[in-house]
């Protein structure tokens, strides 16, 4: 039986442990991965828009994806996370050209007066000066094939 002084003091704690953790489990290059890609994802806004252009392009989302993949099977799958987030920030703030549903063809800025504001105006305190869009045309969705999808018990011939 193993004897016990009275004098023996506990060393550790949950510093200790933490400390511990991360000299055992991380190399130095992981940790400045780490930092760089909070720091990336924090100031997302301030990449120039070029740089996002390019992202968004087939070769930038799959060099982005592949980039992804490689570091989280070689380094640790946190910094595959964290590249995975910068990855859609980056692609979400990319410069679009317009939306789906205007017309590039003509560009009708019609002038707001400024007498009769909308409530929300008023409310939220907006001065606005044109509108670009007076009617927006939209088409419902049609069902050209000839496979009938119902679920009754009849089988079609």
């Amino acid at each position: 039986m193993p004897s016990v002084t009275p004098n023996t003091v506990m060393k550790g704690g949950a510093r200790e442990a933490i400390l511990d953790i991360i000299a055992r489990q991380w190399s130095p290059i992981e940790v400045y991965i780490l930092m760089f890609l909070v720091f990336s994802i924090v100031f997302v806004r301030e990449y120039p828009a070029e740089l996002r252009l390019y992202a968004d392009s087939i070769l930038g989302k799959i060099a982005l994806f592949s980039l992804a993949v490689f570091v989280s099977m070689k380094y640790s799958w946190l910094n595959g996370l964290f590249i995975a987030l910068f990855t859609l920030l980056i692609l979400s703030m990319s410069p679009r050209n317009t939306e789906g549903f205007q017309d590039t063809k003509k560009n009708n800025t019609k002038i707001v007066d400024n007498n009769n504001p909308w409530w929300v105006e008023a409310v939220l305190k907006e001065n606005p000066i044109g509108f670009e869009d007076e009617k927006v045309t939209t088409f419902a969705v049609q069902d050209d094939s000839s496979i009938s999808r119902s679920n009754s018990s009849r089988s079609n011939p």
